[in-house]
């Protein structure tokens, strides 16, 4: 049985309804264009961190466009996965190396520019291995969305383990 959070479960579901959330200083645009985009943005990023959380296949497929275009390169990645059924693969795959995902969002800007949207921040990570290793690390995080029958659906993700000098 998958189990979502309630603040998931509300994203997901003003997301689907088309309801915009309030974009607010994560934004860092407030003021400079439509704030329901932006906050549309932002819903379906929340989304797809929780879709990762998860490890649902189902909801990644409602998230991202059904294109050859679509691109993937996690945090793991040693290859850029082009198009969507590549990507889907790649996050089965992934999904299947994991008994836990969890993503917490430490930054995020949004920016929209007509149909075409993007965006980059810092997330904490932390991964529970099927032998039972962790791996924890911060990456920054790009992602691409695209506006679709008027729904924001991700053409590209990619996530860079940030590089961190020993002392």
């Amino acid at each position: 049985m998958i189990r979502l959070s309630i603040p998931a479960v509300t994203a997901v579901s003003l997301l689907l309804l088309g309801v915009s959330l309030p974009a607010g200083d994560a934004a860092g645009q407030q003021g400079t264009q439509p704030t329901s985009d932006v906050g549309r943005v932002n819903a379906a990023s929340q989304v797809f961190i929780a879709a990762i959380s998860a490890r649902d296949i189902q909801a990644m497929e409602r998230l991202w466009a059904h294109e050859p275009y679509v691109t993937f390169m996690g945090p793991l990645s040693t290859t850029i996965v082009v198009g969507w059924e590549g990507v889907k693969k790649a996050w089965e795959m992934r999904f299947g190396q994991f008994d836990r995902v969890t993503i917490s969002l430490a930054e995020s800007h949004v920016h929209t520019n007509g149909n075409v949207a993007w965006a980059i921040g810092a997330e904490k990570v932390q991964l529970l291995r099927k032998n039972g290793d962790t791996l924890s690390f911060d990456a920054f995080v790009t992602n691409v969305f695209e506006k679709q029958d008027d729904r924001w659906l991700l053409v590209s993700h990619q996530a860079t383990p940030m590089f961190r000098e020993t002392q």
